[in-house]
């Protein structure tokens, strides 16, 4: 069949139905009550059959052509989010990554702090035992200065109470005649 027989065929057939149509309500009044719940379902079967002759003769096409738009749109749309996640993807990775070198870096850190921290230990604990042999050594030297005073004051000390003791008990030993003795001792003791 050529296009214009096709045409003239879907013509004819609007036809016949729209008068089936047009006539089919007339004698369904006409005809028995019951008979009316059928005539609608018929009547939605036939409209939904004409919708259908329609929709395939004049939008097949326009459907066809944006269901295939919509399919590339879809694609490219899906073809995106790929990209998007793989940056996405890689963005995490290189975010674990130095996540990684942080840490490293950090232990790296804290390694050398401790270190320094036990070497500075040591120059402290170094210098505290070098002060306290200082104070050790100035507090033995001050010690001793305080022996040696107090050995100079005991003598001191003793050396007063030998001449008070002497004081006391020479004055009843000693007789006019040991004075006159010692008073020419002394005499004799200039001229020589």
């Amino acid at each position: 069949m050529r296009l214009t027989e096709r045409a003239g065929a879907l013509y004819v057939t609007i036809l016949f139905a729209g008068l089936f149509m047009v006539a089919l309500p007339v004698a369904a009044q006409a005809a028995d009550p019951q008979w009316r719940p059928t005539y609608d379902v018929a009547m939605r079967w036939v409209n939904f059959i004409i919708l259908v002759a329609v929709i395939v003769k004049y939008a097949r096409e326009p459907i066809k052509d944006f269901l295939k738009l919509q399919k590339s749109d879809i694609v490219s749309e899906i073809s995106e989010l790929e990209t998007e996640k793989a940056r996405i993807i890689s963005e995490i990775n290189e975010v674990k990554k130095k996540g990684t070198e942080n840490r490293a870096r950090f232990q790296e850190l804290k390694d050398r702090l401790i270190a320094q921290g036990e070497t500075r230990k040591q120059e402290i604990v170094e210098q505290a035992r070098q002060q306290s042999k200082i104070m050790l050594e100035e507090t033995r030297r001050k010690m001793q200065n305080r022996i040696v005073q107090a050995k100079a004051g005991l003598k001191m000390e003793l050396l007063d109470m030998a001449i008070d003791q002497a004081m006391m008990k020479l004055p009843d030993m000693i007789t006019a005649g040991d004075n006159q003795q010692l008073l020419d001792d002394y005499m004799g003791s200039l001229h020589t």
